[in-house]
Protein backbone atom coordinates (compact mmCIF):
# COMPACT_ATOMS: atom_id res chain seq x y z
CA UNK A 1 0.00 0.00 0.00
CA UNK A 2 2.99 2.52 1.01
CA UNK A 3 4.52 1.84 -2.55
CA UNK A 4 0.97 2.54 -4.04
CA UNK A 5 0.61 5.84 -2.65
CA UNK A 6 3.70 6.82 -2.89
CA UNK A 7 3.34 6.31 -6.75
CA UNK A 8 0.52 7.96 -6.64
CA UNK A 9 2.04 11.10 -5.11
CA UNK A 10 4.46 11.28 -7.79
CA UNK A 11 2.44 10.94 -10.62
CA UNK A 12 0.19 13.56 -8.94
CA UNK A 13 3.45 16.28 -8.98
CA UNK A 14 4.66 15.34 -12.19
CA UNK A 15 1.27 16.43 -13.71
CA UNK A 16 1.19 19.38 -12.03
CA UNK A 17 4.19 20.92 -13.83
CA UNK A 18 3.85 23.25 -16.74
CA UNK A 19 5.12 21.67 -20.21
CA UNK A 20 8.24 24.21 -20.93
CA UNK A 21 7.84 26.43 -18.22
CA UNK A 22 9.53 24.28 -15.75
CA UNK A 23 11.32 21.42 -17.91
CA UNK A 24 13.34 18.93 -16.44
CA UNK A 25 16.65 19.71 -14.94
CA UNK A 26 20.07 18.22 -15.98
CA UNK A 27 22.33 17.86 -12.46
CA UNK A 28 23.11 21.34 -11.36
CA UNK A 29 26.95 22.59 -10.89
CA UNK A 30 27.85 23.79 -7.20
CA UNK A 31 28.61 27.22 -8.43
CA UNK A 32 25.69 29.96 -9.06
CA UNK A 33 23.94 30.38 -12.07
CA UNK A 34 26.12 32.84 -14.37
CA UNK A 35 23.17 34.95 -15.27
CA UNK A 36 22.55 37.75 -13.30
CA UNK A 37 19.12 37.66 -14.14
CA UNK A 38 17.39 37.01 -10.26
CA UNK A 39 15.35 34.25 -12.09
CA UNK A 40 16.41 30.94 -11.74
CA UNK A 41 17.73 29.91 -15.56
CA UNK A 42 16.33 26.62 -16.74
CA UNK A 43 18.07 23.66 -18.81
CA UNK A 44 16.92 22.59 -21.84
CA UNK A 45 14.92 19.41 -21.52
CA UNK A 46 16.31 16.17 -23.22
CA UNK A 47 15.67 12.77 -23.74
CA UNK A 48 18.62 10.48 -23.22
CA UNK A 49 20.74 10.94 -26.35
CA UNK A 50 23.40 9.11 -27.64
CA UNK A 51 26.84 10.12 -25.98
CA UNK A 52 29.18 11.75 -27.94
CA UNK A 53 31.88 8.84 -29.08
CA UNK A 54 34.97 11.16 -29.47
CA UNK A 55 36.16 13.90 -27.01
CA UNK A 56 39.46 16.15 -27.37
CA UNK A 57 41.25 18.33 -24.80
CA UNK A 58 42.04 21.83 -25.55
CA UNK A 59 43.58 24.68 -23.71
CA UNK A 60 40.51 27.15 -21.00
CA UNK A 61 37.90 24.53 -22.56
CA UNK A 62 39.08 21.58 -21.21
CA UNK A 63 37.16 18.64 -22.39
CA UNK A 64 35.18 19.36 -25.71
CA UNK A 65 32.59 16.88 -27.53
CA UNK A 66 32.95 16.17 -30.94
CA UNK A 67 29.69 15.14 -33.05
CA UNK A 68 29.77 14.21 -37.00
CA UNK A 69 27.84 11.71 -39.17
CA UNK A 70 31.09 11.37 -41.55
CA UNK A 71 34.83 11.62 -41.55
CA UNK A 72 34.77 15.30 -42.73
CA UNK A 73 31.38 17.08 -42.91
CA UNK A 74 30.68 20.29 -44.89
CA UNK A 75 30.23 22.63 -41.71
CA UNK A 76 31.34 23.14 -38.30
CA UNK A 77 29.39 24.61 -35.45
CA UNK A 78 31.45 25.47 -32.08
CA UNK A 79 28.57 25.20 -29.53
CA UNK A 80 28.69 26.75 -26.12
CA UNK A 81 26.54 24.71 -23.36
CA UNK A 82 24.01 26.79 -20.83
CA UNK A 83 24.49 26.80 -16.94
CA UNK A 84 24.57 23.43 -16.71
CA UNK A 85 27.51 22.16 -18.60
CA UNK A 86 27.82 20.31 -21.75
CA UNK A 87 25.14 17.42 -21.00
CA UNK A 88 21.19 16.57 -21.20
CA UNK A 89 19.16 19.06 -23.75
CA UNK A 90 22.03 20.97 -25.77
CA UNK A 91 23.33 16.85 -26.52
CA UNK A 92 20.47 17.03 -28.72
CA UNK A 93 20.58 20.11 -30.16
CA UNK A 94 24.37 19.18 -31.10
CA UNK A 95 22.80 15.89 -32.66
CA UNK A 96 20.64 18.01 -34.46
CA UNK A 97 23.16 20.42 -36.17
CA UNK A 98 25.23 17.48 -36.79
CA UNK A 99 22.61 15.84 -39.04
CA UNK A 100 22.81 19.05 -40.97
CA UNK A 101 26.44 17.55 -42.33
CA UNK A 102 28.34 19.62 -39.36
CA UNK A 103 31.35 18.38 -36.67
CA UNK A 104 29.75 20.05 -33.70
CA UNK A 105 31.69 20.92 -30.87
CA UNK A 106 30.57 21.26 -27.48
CA UNK A 107 31.48 23.27 -25.48
CA UNK A 108 31.21 23.18 -21.22
CA UNK A 109 30.32 27.04 -20.09
CA UNK A 110 31.00 26.41 -16.72
CA UNK A 111 34.50 25.51 -17.34
CA UNK A 112 35.15 27.95 -19.69
CA UNK A 113 33.97 30.76 -17.92
CA UNK A 114 35.74 29.16 -14.59
CA UNK A 115 39.41 29.47 -17.12
CA UNK A 116 38.09 33.07 -18.00
CA UNK A 117 37.26 34.21 -14.57
CA UNK A 118 40.46 33.09 -13.51
CA UNK A 119 42.52 35.07 -16.09
CA UNK A 120 45.06 37.72 -15.09
CA UNK A 121 44.58 39.91 -18.26
CA UNK A 122 43.01 42.57 -18.19
CA UNK A 123 40.71 41.63 -20.78
CA UNK A 124 39.29 38.98 -22.38
CA UNK A 125 39.36 37.79 -25.85
CA UNK A 126 37.23 34.77 -26.41
CA UNK A 127 37.11 35.31 -30.33
CA UNK A 128 41.04 34.15 -30.82
CA UNK A 129 40.35 31.19 -28.41
CA UNK A 130 37.35 29.80 -30.51
CA UNK A 131 39.55 30.25 -33.51
CA UNK A 132 42.10 28.94 -32.46
CA UNK A 133 40.20 26.01 -30.79
CA UNK A 134 38.42 25.72 -34.19
CA UNK A 135 41.54 25.28 -36.34
CA UNK A 136 42.92 22.87 -33.85
CA UNK A 137 40.40 20.65 -34.03
CA UNK A 138 39.85 20.62 -38.30
CA UNK A 139 43.79 19.78 -38.09
CA UNK A 140 43.52 17.59 -35.38
CA UNK A 141 40.82 15.39 -37.42
CA UNK A 142 42.57 16.00 -40.96
CA UNK A 143 40.07 18.06 -42.39
CA UNK A 144 41.04 18.70 -46.16
CA UNK A 145 39.86 22.63 -46.05
CA UNK A 146 39.77 24.74 -42.96
CA UNK A 147 36.14 25.78 -42.57
CA UNK A 148 35.24 28.65 -40.62
CA UNK A 149 32.77 27.89 -37.67
CA UNK A 150 29.19 29.20 -36.94
CA UNK A 151 29.35 29.90 -33.47
CA UNK A 152 26.04 28.49 -31.27
CA UNK A 153 25.18 28.88 -27.84
CA UNK A 154 22.23 28.47 -25.22
CA UNK A 155 21.56 30.50 -22.04
CA UNK A 156 24.58 32.10 -20.96
CA UNK A 157 26.13 30.60 -24.12
CA UNK A 158 24.09 32.40 -26.30
CA UNK A 159 25.70 35.73 -24.65
CA UNK A 160 29.00 33.96 -25.72
CA UNK A 161 28.55 32.77 -28.72
CA UNK A 162 26.62 36.61 -29.87
CA UNK A 163 29.69 38.63 -27.96
CA UNK A 164 32.76 36.46 -29.23
CA UNK A 165 30.90 36.72 -33.14
CA UNK A 166 31.06 40.51 -32.11
CA UNK A 167 34.64 40.90 -30.59
CA UNK A 168 36.27 38.93 -33.59
CA UNK A 169 37.59 40.19 -37.09
CA UNK A 170 35.12 39.73 -40.10
CA UNK A 171 34.69 36.47 -41.79
CA UNK A 172 36.39 34.60 -38.90
CA UNK A 173 32.90 33.13 -37.85
CA UNK A 174 29.99 32.53 -40.59
CA UNK A 175 27.97 33.74 -38.17
CA UNK A 176 26.34 32.91 -35.04
CA UNK A 177 22.89 31.46 -33.44
CA UNK A 178 21.79 32.21 -30.02
CA UNK A 179 18.89 30.24 -28.32
CA UNK A 180 17.19 32.11 -25.15
CA UNK A 181 19.87 35.55 -25.41
CA UNK A 182 20.29 37.56 -22.37
CA UNK A 183 23.02 40.30 -22.79
CA UNK A 184 24.60 39.96 -19.39
CA UNK A 185 27.38 37.10 -17.67
CA UNK A 186 29.21 36.99 -14.42
CA UNK A 187 32.63 38.06 -15.63
CA UNK A 188 35.59 39.45 -14.10
CA UNK A 189 36.95 41.34 -16.27
CA UNK A 190 35.25 42.79 -19.94
CA UNK A 191 36.24 41.69 -23.24
CA UNK A 192 38.43 43.31 -25.43
CA UNK A 193 36.48 45.74 -28.09
CA UNK A 194 37.95 43.59 -30.53
CA UNK A 195 36.22 44.62 -34.16
CA UNK A 196 33.36 46.05 -32.13
CA UNK A 197 31.84 44.70 -28.60
CA UNK A 198 31.67 47.14 -25.64
CA UNK A 199 29.65 46.49 -22.34
CA UNK A 200 28.73 48.38 -18.68
CA UNK A 201 29.06 46.70 -15.36
CA UNK A 202 26.64 44.74 -13.85
CA UNK A 203 23.94 45.29 -11.25
CA UNK A 204 26.20 46.38 -8.13
CA UNK A 205 29.22 46.73 -10.41
CA UNK A 206 29.38 42.63 -10.63
CA UNK A 207 29.86 41.28 -14.10
CA UNK A 208 29.01 42.53 -16.89
CA UNK A 209 26.30 43.49 -19.73
CA UNK A 210 27.14 43.42 -23.20
CA UNK A 211 25.74 46.81 -25.71
CA UNK A 212 24.14 46.15 -29.17
CA UNK A 213 26.97 46.42 -32.03
CA UNK A 214 26.98 48.59 -34.42
CA UNK A 215 29.81 46.69 -36.43
CA UNK A 216 28.34 43.04 -37.04
CA UNK A 217 28.97 42.20 -40.88
CA UNK A 218 28.51 38.35 -40.33
CA UNK A 219 24.51 37.05 -39.63
CA UNK A 220 23.53 36.68 -36.07
CA UNK A 221 20.27 34.88 -35.46
CA UNK A 222 18.58 34.94 -31.89
CA UNK A 223 16.19 32.27 -31.01
CA UNK A 224 13.76 33.25 -28.83
CA UNK A 225 10.97 31.85 -26.68
CA UNK A 226 7.58 33.72 -26.42
CA UNK A 227 7.03 32.29 -23.13
CA UNK A 228 10.67 32.69 -22.02
CA UNK A 229 10.59 33.62 -18.33
CA UNK A 230 14.04 34.14 -18.04
CA UNK A 231 15.17 36.52 -20.97
CA UNK A 232 11.73 38.19 -21.88
CA UNK A 233 10.95 38.85 -25.44
CA UNK A 234 10.32 42.39 -25.77
CA UNK A 235 13.62 43.17 -24.13
CA UNK A 236 15.39 40.66 -26.94
CA UNK A 237 13.57 41.98 -29.94
CA UNK A 238 14.84 45.55 -28.70
CA UNK A 239 18.24 44.97 -28.48
CA UNK A 240 18.67 42.63 -31.74
CA UNK A 241 16.90 45.64 -33.49
CA UNK A 242 19.84 47.36 -32.91
CA UNK A 243 22.31 45.24 -33.65
CA UNK A 244 23.56 45.24 -37.57
CA UNK A 245 23.15 41.87 -39.55
CA UNK A 246 20.86 40.12 -37.29
CA UNK A 247 17.10 39.30 -36.59
CA UNK A 248 14.90 37.21 -34.20
CA UNK A 249 13.25 34.26 -34.61
CA UNK A 250 10.08 34.35 -32.32
CA UNK A 251 9.17 30.66 -31.32
CA UNK A 252 5.44 30.53 -30.01
CA UNK A 253 4.88 28.44 -26.49
CA UNK A 254 8.65 27.84 -26.12
CA UNK A 255 10.51 28.77 -22.61
CA UNK A 256 13.67 28.90 -22.16
CA UNK A 257 14.05 25.70 -21.51
CA UNK A 258 13.42 24.62 -25.38
CA UNK A 259 11.85 21.59 -24.30
CA UNK A 260 8.91 21.23 -26.86
CA UNK A 261 11.58 20.04 -29.92
CA UNK A 262 9.17 20.23 -32.73
CA UNK A 263 8.31 23.85 -31.93
CA UNK A 264 11.97 25.17 -32.56
CA UNK A 265 13.75 22.42 -34.30
CA UNK A 266 12.74 22.93 -37.99
CA UNK A 267 13.61 26.96 -37.38
CA UNK A 268 17.28 25.99 -36.04
CA UNK A 269 17.77 23.74 -39.06
CA UNK A 270 16.88 26.60 -41.40
CA UNK A 271 18.74 29.22 -39.85
CA UNK A 272 22.18 27.13 -39.50
CA UNK A 273 21.39 26.55 -43.33
CA UNK A 274 21.22 30.32 -44.21
CA UNK A 275 23.97 30.89 -42.48
CA UNK A 276 26.33 28.13 -43.81
CA UNK A 277 25.02 28.83 -47.25
CA UNK A 278 25.97 25.90 -50.54
CA UNK A 279 29.20 25.11 -50.64
CA UNK A 280 30.29 26.21 -54.09
CA UNK A 281 33.17 27.15 -55.66
CA UNK A 282 34.65 30.54 -54.96
CA UNK A 283 33.71 33.59 -56.90
CA UNK A 284 36.95 34.53 -58.00
CA UNK A 285 38.23 31.13 -59.31
CA UNK A 286 34.93 31.35 -60.87
CA UNK A 287 35.59 34.48 -62.36
CA UNK A 288 39.62 34.20 -63.44
CA UNK A 289 38.62 31.07 -64.85
CA UNK A 290 36.46 32.59 -67.56
CA UNK A 291 38.68 35.74 -67.93
CA UNK A 292 41.49 33.58 -68.56
CA UNK A 293 39.80 32.48 -71.45
CA UNK A 294 39.17 35.76 -72.99
CA UNK A 295 42.79 36.85 -72.13
CA UNK A 296 44.81 33.76 -73.11
CA UNK A 297 46.22 34.20 -69.17
CA UNK A 298 46.76 31.15 -67.08
CA UNK A 299 43.75 29.79 -65.20
CA UNK A 300 43.87 30.43 -61.22
CA UNK A 301 41.11 27.97 -60.52
CA UNK A 302 41.47 26.19 -57.50
CA UNK A 303 43.41 28.84 -55.87
CA UNK A 304 41.93 30.57 -51.95
CA UNK A 305 41.54 34.08 -53.96
CA UNK A 306 38.93 37.18 -53.29
CA UNK A 307 38.80 39.64 -55.73
CA UNK A 308 38.55 42.82 -54.23
CA UNK A 309 37.99 45.52 -57.44
CA UNK A 310 38.90 49.24 -57.43
CA UNK A 311 36.65 51.76 -56.01
CA UNK A 312 38.34 54.76 -57.02
CA UNK A 313 39.91 55.88 -60.46
CA UNK A 314 42.15 53.17 -61.78
CA UNK A 315 45.60 52.99 -62.63
CA UNK A 316 48.28 50.83 -63.85
CA UNK A 317 48.92 48.89 -60.61
CA UNK A 318 47.33 45.95 -58.95
CA UNK A 319 47.80 44.16 -55.47
CA UNK A 320 47.88 40.86 -54.25
CA UNK A 321 47.99 40.46 -50.48
CA UNK A 322 48.81 36.94 -48.24
CA UNK A 323 47.08 36.81 -46.02
CA UNK A 324 48.17 36.34 -41.96
CA UNK A 325 47.07 32.93 -40.29
CA UNK A 326 43.57 33.74 -39.62
CA UNK A 327 42.38 33.52 -43.20
CA UNK A 328 41.35 36.40 -45.28
CA UNK A 329 39.85 38.29 -42.20
CA UNK A 330 40.69 41.87 -40.20
CA UNK A 331 43.70 43.35 -41.35
CA UNK A 332 43.76 41.74 -44.77
CA UNK A 333 40.47 43.06 -45.84
CA UNK A 334 40.66 46.42 -44.12
CA UNK A 335 43.84 46.92 -45.87
CA UNK A 336 42.30 45.78 -49.35
CA UNK A 337 39.59 48.03 -48.67
CA UNK A 338 41.92 51.11 -48.57
CA UNK A 339 43.73 50.11 -51.24
CA UNK A 340 40.59 49.75 -53.42
CA UNK A 341 38.92 53.08 -52.49
CA UNK A 342 42.67 54.60 -53.73
CA UNK A 343 42.11 52.70 -57.28
CA UNK A 344 44.27 50.19 -56.94
CA UNK A 345 42.75 46.20 -57.17
CA UNK A 346 43.45 44.03 -54.75
CA UNK A 347 43.43 40.00 -54.96
CA UNK A 348 43.19 38.12 -51.73
CA UNK A 349 45.14 35.27 -51.07
CA UNK A 350 44.00 33.17 -48.05
CA UNK A 351 47.41 31.25 -46.60
CA UNK A 352 45.26 29.73 -43.84
CA UNK A 353 43.23 27.73 -46.50
CA UNK A 354 46.23 27.79 -49.00
CA UNK A 355 49.11 26.42 -46.48
CA UNK A 356 46.29 23.95 -44.25
CA UNK A 357 48.36 21.29 -46.58
CA UNK A 358 52.17 21.54 -47.31
CA UNK A 359 53.39 23.84 -50.11
CA UNK A 360 57.17 23.93 -50.85
CA UNK A 361 58.37 27.62 -51.98
CA UNK A 362 58.63 26.34 -55.84
CA UNK A 363 55.45 25.34 -55.84
CA UNK A 364 54.04 28.54 -53.98
CA UNK A 365 55.73 30.55 -56.21
CA UNK A 366 54.38 28.72 -59.16
CA UNK A 367 51.02 29.75 -58.14
CA UNK A 368 51.92 33.27 -57.32
CA UNK A 369 53.47 33.31 -60.80
CA UNK A 370 49.94 32.17 -62.32
CA UNK A 371 48.42 34.56 -60.09
CA UNK A 372 50.26 37.42 -61.48
CA UNK A 373 50.14 36.78 -64.77
CA UNK A 374 46.56 35.99 -64.71
CA UNK A 375 44.97 39.36 -63.25
CA UNK A 376 48.01 41.57 -65.11
CA UNK A 377 46.27 40.83 -68.32
CA UNK A 378 42.75 40.29 -67.06
CA UNK A 379 42.22 43.50 -64.97
CA UNK A 380 44.89 45.21 -68.18
CA UNK A 381 47.90 46.33 -65.12
CA UNK A 382 51.15 46.79 -65.79
CA UNK A 383 52.84 46.02 -62.48
CA UNK A 384 51.89 45.12 -59.14
CA UNK A 385 52.54 45.38 -55.33
CA UNK A 386 53.09 41.79 -53.38
CA UNK A 387 52.23 42.48 -49.68
CA UNK A 388 51.77 40.12 -47.19
CA UNK A 389 50.38 40.18 -43.45
CA UNK A 390 52.27 38.14 -40.34
CA UNK A 391 52.13 34.33 -41.80
CA UNK A 392 51.62 35.75 -45.20
CA UNK A 393 54.91 38.37 -44.41
CA UNK A 394 56.94 35.52 -43.55
CA UNK A 395 56.46 33.32 -46.64
CA UNK A 396 56.22 36.06 -49.50
CA UNK A 397 60.03 36.92 -50.14
CA UNK A 398 60.59 33.45 -50.51
CA UNK A 399 57.86 33.17 -53.43
CA UNK A 400 59.23 36.50 -54.82
CA UNK A 401 62.75 35.31 -55.18
CA UNK A 402 61.74 32.72 -57.12
CA UNK A 403 59.71 34.33 -59.83
CA UNK A 404 60.99 34.89 -63.62
CA UNK A 405 62.64 37.83 -63.85
CA UNK A 406 60.49 39.49 -66.19
CA UNK A 407 57.62 39.29 -63.51
CA UNK A 408 60.28 40.23 -60.52
CA UNK A 409 60.67 43.78 -62.61
CA UNK A 410 57.05 44.54 -62.47
CA UNK A 411 56.71 44.37 -58.42
CA UNK A 412 57.19 47.83 -57.39
CA UNK A 413 57.42 46.65 -53.88
CA UNK A 414 57.29 44.04 -51.92
CA UNK A 415 55.28 45.16 -48.33
CA UNK A 416 55.81 43.17 -45.38
CA UNK A 417 53.78 43.85 -42.38
CA UNK A 418 54.61 42.40 -38.92
CA UNK A 419 56.92 39.47 -40.37
CA UNK A 420 58.87 37.09 -37.96
CA UNK A 421 62.25 36.10 -38.07
CA UNK A 422 61.41 32.23 -39.92
CA UNK A 423 58.82 31.17 -41.86
CA UNK A 424 56.83 27.37 -41.99
CA UNK A 425 54.98 26.56 -45.41
CA UNK A 426 52.13 24.51 -43.51
CA UNK A 427 50.29 24.36 -40.52
CA UNK A 428 50.55 22.01 -37.95
CA UNK A 429 48.40 21.09 -35.10
CA UNK A 430 51.26 22.18 -32.95
CA UNK A 431 51.13 25.50 -33.91
CA UNK A 432 47.98 26.35 -32.25
CA UNK A 433 49.17 24.21 -29.14
CA UNK A 434 51.70 26.91 -28.49
CA UNK A 435 54.75 25.42 -29.93
CA UNK A 436 55.10 25.15 -34.09
CA UNK A 437 58.01 24.36 -36.38
CA UNK A 438 61.55 26.05 -36.25
CA UNK A 439 61.02 27.11 -39.84
CA UNK A 440 63.39 28.71 -42.06
CA UNK A 441 64.78 32.18 -41.69
CA UNK A 442 63.40 35.06 -43.65
CA UNK A 443 66.84 37.29 -43.66
CA UNK A 444 68.52 35.40 -46.02
CA UNK A 445 65.64 35.03 -48.89
CA UNK A 446 65.34 39.37 -48.19
CA UNK A 447 69.03 39.57 -48.84
CA UNK A 448 69.24 37.55 -52.30
CA UNK A 449 66.62 40.18 -53.10
CA UNK A 450 69.29 42.53 -52.94
CA UNK A 451 66.61 45.26 -53.28
CA UNK A 452 65.07 44.03 -56.18
CA UNK A 453 61.93 44.50 -56.04
CA UNK A 454 62.20 47.38 -53.08
CA UNK A 455 61.60 45.91 -49.57
CA UNK A 456 59.32 48.11 -47.36
CA UNK A 457 58.94 46.07 -44.07
CA UNK A 458 56.79 47.65 -41.72
CA UNK A 459 56.14 46.55 -37.59
CA UNK A 460 54.51 47.54 -34.44
CA UNK A 461 55.93 49.07 -31.43
CA UNK A 462 55.18 46.48 -29.25
CA UNK A 463 56.57 43.82 -31.47
CA UNK A 464 60.04 42.41 -29.95
CA UNK A 465 60.54 39.35 -32.65
CA UNK A 466 60.03 41.25 -35.77
CA UNK A 467 62.69 40.15 -39.40
CA UNK A 468 62.30 44.42 -39.15
CA UNK A 469 65.03 45.50 -37.96
CA UNK A 470 67.59 43.80 -39.90
CA UNK A 471 66.43 45.20 -42.72
CA UNK A 472 68.24 48.21 -43.89
CA UNK A 473 69.60 49.51 -46.98
CA UNK A 474 70.03 49.13 -49.74
CA UNK A 475 68.20 45.75 -48.99
CA UNK A 476 65.13 47.63 -48.07
CA UNK A 477 63.37 50.15 -45.80
CA UNK A 478 61.88 49.51 -41.76
CA UNK A 479 59.33 51.90 -40.35
CA UNK A 480 57.99 51.26 -36.91
CA UNK A 481 54.59 51.72 -36.12
CA UNK A 482 52.57 52.48 -32.97
CA UNK A 483 50.85 49.53 -31.49
CA UNK A 484 51.53 46.05 -31.80
CA UNK A 485 50.86 43.34 -34.48
CA UNK A 486 48.19 44.76 -35.66
CA UNK A 487 49.32 48.45 -35.53
CA UNK A 488 46.61 49.63 -33.61
CA UNK A 489 44.09 49.21 -36.63
CA UNK A 490 44.68 52.08 -38.61
CA UNK A 491 44.92 50.38 -41.91
CA UNK A 492 43.91 53.72 -44.08
CA UNK A 493 47.44 55.28 -42.98
CA UNK A 494 48.91 51.45 -43.93
CA UNK A 495 47.72 51.76 -47.01
CA UNK A 496 48.94 55.20 -47.72
CA UNK A 497 52.67 54.31 -46.35
CA UNK A 498 52.38 51.32 -48.88
CA UNK A 499 51.69 53.56 -51.65
CA UNK A 500 54.07 56.57 -50.85
CA UNK A 501 56.71 54.06 -50.57
CA UNK A 502 55.76 52.26 -54.19
CA UNK A 503 55.97 55.71 -55.55
CA UNK A 504 59.35 56.23 -54.13
CA UNK A 505 60.47 52.50 -54.72
CA UNK A 506 59.65 53.54 -58.75
CA UNK A 507 61.48 56.70 -58.98
CA UNK A 508 64.59 55.10 -57.13
CA UNK A 509 64.84 51.61 -59.60
CA UNK A 510 64.54 53.86 -62.46
CA UNK A 511 67.80 55.84 -61.73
Amino acid sequence: MKKTALLIALLLLASSLPGDAAPPKPAQPSHPSPRLSAQKAESPAATAPAPATETLTYGRFGTVWLYRRTPHPSHVALFFSGDGGWNLGVVDMAQILADQDALVVGISVPFYMQKLNASKESCLYPASDLELLSKYVQKKLDFPDYEPPVLVGYSSGATLAYAALAQAPPSTFKGAISMGFCPDLPLAHPFCAGHGIASDPGPKGKGVVFRPTSTLEQPWIAFQGTIDQVCFKDDVVKYTAQVKSSRTVLLPDVGHGFSKTNKWAPQFKEAFKSIVGEKEPAKAAAAAASGATAKGAPSVAGLPLVEVPAKGKGGTTLAVILSGDGGWAGIDKDVAGALSAKGIPVVGWNSLQYFWSAKPPEVAAKDLERILRHYLAVWNKQDALLIGYSFGADVLPFFTNRLPADLTGKIRLLALLGPGKTADFEFHVTDWLGGGSKGQPVFPEVKKLAGHPPVLCLYGSKEDDSLCPQITAPLGKAQVLPGAHHFGGDYDALAALILKEAQGGTVEAKR
